[in-house]
C-alpha cells in the first residue's frame, strides 16, 4: 500500500494541522504504523507527541466533536473517539514520548516491527505528505527488515521484563501476522513466563481473547502450553496435564481439551472456507485434529451451516467474539476431571459430576479474567451442559419433550453445546474415529437443530393458564403453579396432550409428585 485511504488521510491531516498549530511534533507509531507498512489498514491510531498527550487529546476532542477519555495522566496519554456512536468509530490514542527523542522512545517498545514511526509533520512544521512507502518510516530497530523475514524480535533483552504482558502479545502477534518466533525470543519467553503473575487480569484477558478470535489459535495455544504460559494464566488446567482417561480417550485430559479446540476450529472453519493451514505452519499436526489427519475425507458438511455461521459471528458480553468465548469454554470443558476421578471396583474410572464442578470453576476463571457476567455465564453453561447431548444420544429414542427441555435449558447457546459435542467426539476418538459413526452424529445433530432452526412450530394457545390450575387444584399463587404450567407447556409442545382435560389431569399428576417429594424424608 503506497497511499493511504482517503478517510484515513483526512483524519491524519486534520490531526497534524491541529498539532502544528500547537507546536507539537507528531508521529504515527506502534501497531498503526506496523499495519500500514504491512499493507493493512489500521483500525485504530497510535500517535506519539512531544507534549502532554492527555491535554492535547482533550483539546482535539473538543475541536473535532469527538469523545475524550483520559487513559494515563502521569504518562500523558489520552484518547479521542471520533463518531463514538457509530460501529465504525475511530479511536486515536495520543501518547507523550517516554524518552527525550523519538528514536529513544521507539527503542523502548516491545517488538521491532512495532518500533516504527511515520511523521505527520515535517521539519518545517508542515503537514507531511502521507505515504505508506517503506522509505517514509523511521526504523531504528530494524523492524522493516524483520517484516521482510516474517520474524518476531524483541527490541531489547529487557523488553519482556519491562512489561510481561508482551509474552502473550508476542504469541498473539505471531498468530495474527503469520510470523515466526525466533529462537532468541523463544528463550526470552520461556525464562519470563513467571512474570505473568504480575500482569493485570484485564490485560491478560484482552490478549487471550484476541488470540482465540483468530481462526487457527490452537497452534499457539499449544505453544503457550509448551512454554508453560497457558497454565500460568489458567492454573486450574495444570492438574489435568497428567490425568489419564478411559480407553475411549486417546489423550490425557489437558491434551484432550487442547485437541478439542483444534476440532472446534476445524468445525468452525467449515462454515466459511476450507480448513487450510496457515502459511507459516508446515506441520498439519499442529492445527488439524488427529481424527482429520487419520481420515482426510471425514465429512465436513455441518447441518444448518448458514445459521451456524451467522450465530458464531455474533458478539457476547461486552462485544467479545462469540467464537472466542466458545473456544475458551471448549478449552475449559473437562477442567474438573482430576478432582472427580474415581476408580471403579470392577475396573476403569469415572468422573461423576465433573461437568457441574467444572462449570463453577470455569465461571470463576472467566470472572478472574474480568470477563462480564454474561460471558462467564455463557462459558459456564457450555461446560455444565457439555455431557447433555451425549446423554440424549444414548437414549433409545429421543422424545420431542427431551429436545424441548434441552433448548429450554441451553437457550440461545443450544447450538454451541451441540457444536462442542461434535468437537468432543473427534477429540475423544482421534485415531479410532469411525467415519460412519461421525456421519450418524452429524445426522443426529441435524435433528436437534431442526427443532431449533427449522420451520417454526404452529402457534397454539395454551390449554390452561394459572387461574385454571389454582381453581382445579384449590391452591393459591406460588412456585407450584409455575412448575405445573411449565410441565404442561412442554407436554403440549411435544404433542403428548391435546385437550384441556388432559392438561388438567397432568397438572394433578405434577402436583401429586411435588407433594410426594416435599414429604419424603431425605436420606
Amino acid at each position: 500500500m503506497d497511499t493511504l485511504p482517503n478517510n484515513l488521510t483526512t483524519t491524519l491531516t486534520a490531526l497534524a494541522s491541529f498539532c502544528i498549530a500547537r507546536r507539537a511534533a507528531t508521529w504515527l507509531v506502534g501497531g498503526a504504523a506496523r499495519d500500514l507498512a504491512l499493507g493493512r489498514i489500521p483500525s485504530d491510531l497510535d500517535i506519539a507527541v512531544d507534549v502532554d498527550g492527555t491535554a492535547l487529546a482533550r483539546d482535539f476532542a473538543d475541536h473535532c466533536g469527538g469523545a475524550f477519555v483520559a487513559l494515563d495522566d502521569e504518562r500523558g496519554t489520552g484518547r479521542v473517539v471520533l463518531d463514538p456512536t457509530r460501529p465504525d468509530r475511530l479511536v486515536i490514542d495520543l501518547v507523550q514520548l517516554r524518552a527525550p527523542t523519538l528514536e529513544e522512545d521507539l527503542r523502548l517498545r516491545d517488538f521491532t516491527i512495532n518500533a516504527l514511526a511515520l511523521p505527520l509533520n515535517d521539519k518545517e512544521g508542515n503537514v507531511a505528505s502521507f505515504t505508506a512507502q517503506r522509505e517514509a518510516f523511521i526504523d531504528p530497530c530494524g523492524g522493516l527488515r524483520d517484516m521482510n523475514a516474517q520474524e518476531l524480535h524483541a527490541c531489547s533483552p529487557s523488553s519482556l521484563r519491562d512489561d510481561p504482558l508482551r509474552i502473550l502479545r508476542a504469541v498473539r502477534l505471531a498468530a495474527d501476522l503469520a510470523f515466526q518466533i525466533t529462537p532468541e525470543l523463544d528463550a526470552l519467553l520461556r525464562e519470563s513466563v513467571v512474570l505473568l503473575d504480575h500482569v493485570a487480569a484485564e490485560r491478560v484477558r484482552d490478549e487471550l481473547v484476541k488470540l482465540l478470535a483468530l481462526p487457527h489459535s490452537v497452534v499457539w495455544i499449544r505453544y503457550l502450553d509448551d512454554i508453560r504460559a497457558l497454565t500460568r494464566i489458567i492454573p486450574e488446567l495444570e492438574p489435568a496435564r497428567g490425568c489419564e482417561q478411559p480407553n475411549i480417550h486417546f489423550l490425557p485430559v489437558l491434551a484432550h481439551m487442547i485437541e478439542a479446540v483444534a476440532c472446534a476450529e476445524w468445525l468452525l472453519s467449515t462454515l466459511t472456507a476450507p480448513a487450510l493451514a496457515p502459511s507459516y505452519v508446515q506441520d498439519s499436526a499442529l492445527y488439524l485434529p488427529v481424527a482429520v489427519q487419520t481420515h482426510p475425507d471425514l465429512s465436513r458438511t455441518l447441518p444448518y451451516s448458514s445459521q451456524l455461521q451467522a450465530h458464531f459471528t455474533t458478539t457476547l458480553g461486552g462485544g467479545i467474539a462469540r467464537a472466542a468465548l466458545f473456544k475458551l469454554a471448549v478449552l475449559l470443558h473437562d477442567n474438573a476431571k482430576p478432582q472427580t476421578k474415581q476408580h471403579k471396583p470392577e475396573g476403569g474410572v469415572s468422573f461423576y459430576g465433573h461437568q457441574e464442578l467444572g462449570a463453577n470453576v470455569a465461571y470463576r476463571v472467566a470472572r478472574r479474567l474480568r470477563l462480564s457476567r454474561a460471558a462467564a455465564d455463557y462459558i459456564a453453561l457450555i461446560v455444565r451442559e457439555h455431557m447433555r447431548p451425549g446423554q440424549l444420544r444414548a437414549a433409545e429414542h429421543v422424545t420431542l419433550r427431551a429436545i424441548v427441555r434441552f433448548f429450554r435449558d441451553t437457550g440461545n447457546a443450544g447450538p454451541d453445546v451441540l457444536l462442542h459435542d461434535l468437537a468432543d467426539h473427534l477429540a475423544t476418538r482421534g485415531l479410532q474415529t469411525n467415519p460412519m459413526g461421525w456421519s450418524a452424529h452429524l445426522a443426529w445433530t441435524r435433528t436437534l437443530l431442526e427443532a431449533h432452526w427449522g420451520a417454526p412450530p404452529e402457534r397454539v394457545a395454551p390449554l390452561i393458564n394459572g387461574n385454571d390450575v389454582m381453581t382445579a387444584l384449590g391452591i393459591g399463587p406460588g412456585k407450584l403453579v409455575g412448575i405445573i404450567l411449565q410441565e404442561v407447556q412442554e407436554a403440549q409442545a411435544a404433542a403428548e396432550i391435546h385437550t384441556r382435560a388432559e392438561a388438567l389431569e397432568l397438572a394433578r399428576q405434577v402436583a401429586a409428585k411435588q407433594h410426594e417429594r416435599s414429604v419424603t424424608p431425605k436420606p
